[in-house]
């Protein structure tokens, strides 16, 4: 795999990343997450509406002004998903400039500073243009794999790139400063295992207690708040029990499936046991081919070809399998000892005595 192809993968899978800490109210890291994507890619222009989006929510509204102008500032091009997150900037711009008052041409005569610090890393139009491959993306984003590395999210993984497990972060983790990822459910007092068992972290202490958002103002972590705690378990278990549901549902259609193709082979099976003749039978009484052809007959002396008769359903399958020849002779009037010797011996008896 190229570096390009491999980059491009793994914006890709911190891109859905970001979406699932925005869907589970995780907004400061979603905005972490994020900006160590465009720190690779700045010219990804959904991450920066993504950050955009999650600064909206923290509060960080001069932030999430920078990040929509950032996003207006391209054209978009017609019929394509770009015209989609234009007119999603614009809605969210709107949103931000009645809460702060004031436009974005005021904030950049007023606080140039802020904004420029804000808008980073910035925007140039060498990267949208330019093609060249990104190797520092593999300096920065780090690979997911399967596991997560216990070693890495407890003393230390001493392997570094060479590991065979996963040092990137996760839905089911928070990254502290150390770089190491905290258990979401030991967060919310969710967690099955104890901290030696669980391959995350259960450490705190690396754990910012709050975010800065402008010089004068902070908020305080979720986790350190009660009642977002309580939000991020529901939306958690709500989660977990969508997931469950998709597991089952598709666990129930494979079995379904495979019921289905045993009940196929099964009858299959039969059938072919039935149609070969019987070992000690003489040539005589072997059928001829045309029996074994393609059609059956009715007692009306009426064709049914197999394709019309072919059922999907069990229930038309076992009533075939149960199915006499003596009902057939029953339905037309017809006793089930009469057969057509019989008849003709009678007649030929009368014939006689006349």
């Amino acid at each position: 795999m190229s570096s390009s192809s491999k980059g491009s993968h793994l914006i890709r899978y911190y891109s859905k990343l970001i979406e699932v800490y925005i869907q589970l109210s995780l907004y400061e890291e979603a905005e972490a997450t994020a900006t160590r994507v465009l720190t690779v890619d700045p010219s990804n222009l959904t991450v920066r509406l993504k950050r955009g989006h999650s600064r909206r929510r923290i509060g960080h509204y001069v932030g999430a002004l920078v990040d929509f102008e950032t996003v207006l500032s391209i054209p978009p091009k017609l019929d394509t998903a770009q015209v989609l997150h234009h007119d999603e900037a614009l809605r969210q711009r709107d949103i931000v400039i009645n809460t702060l008052g004031c436009s974005y041409a005021e904030l950049t005569r007023t606080h140039p500073i802020k904004i420029e610090e804000y808008n980073r890393p910035a925007l140039s139009h060498i990267s949208l243009t330019s093609n060249e491959e990104k190797p520092i993306t593999q300096v920065f984003l780090d690979e997911p794999l399967p596991t997560n590395c216990r070693f890495y999210n407890h003393l230390g993984c001493r392997r570094g790139k060479k590991c065979l497990f996963s040092h990137a972060p996760d839905t089911r983790s928070i990254r502290d400063d150390l770089g190491k990822n905290v258990c979401l459910y030991h967060l919310i007092g969710k967690c099955k295992w104890d901290s030696f068992s669980c391959i995350y972290s259960h450490s705190k202490d690396n754990l910012p207690s709050e975010y800065i958002i402008d010089e004068d103002t902070s908020k305080p972590s979720w986790w350190t708040d009660s009642a977002r705690v309580k939000v991020v378990r529901e939306l958690v278990e709500q989660r977990d029990a969508r997931r469950k549901k998709i597991h089952e549902q598709s666990e129930r259609a494979r079995q379904q499936n495979t019921d289905r193709n045993k009940s196929k082979k099964k009858k299959k099976k039969k059938n072919d046991s039935d149609d070969k003749p019987p070992p000690n039978a003489s040539p005589d009484k072997v059928p001829p081919p045309d029996s074994f052809s393609s059609t059956n007959s009715n007692c009306d002396e009426t064709l049914v070809f197999d394709w019309e008769s072919e059922s999907n359903s069990d229930e038309e399958l076992e009533f075939e399998d149960v199915e006499s020849t003596s009902s057939d002779i029953l339905s037309y009037g017809n006793k089930p000892w009469e057969h057509e010797e019989d008849k003709a011996l009678v007649v030929a008896l009368d014939d006689l005595h006349t």
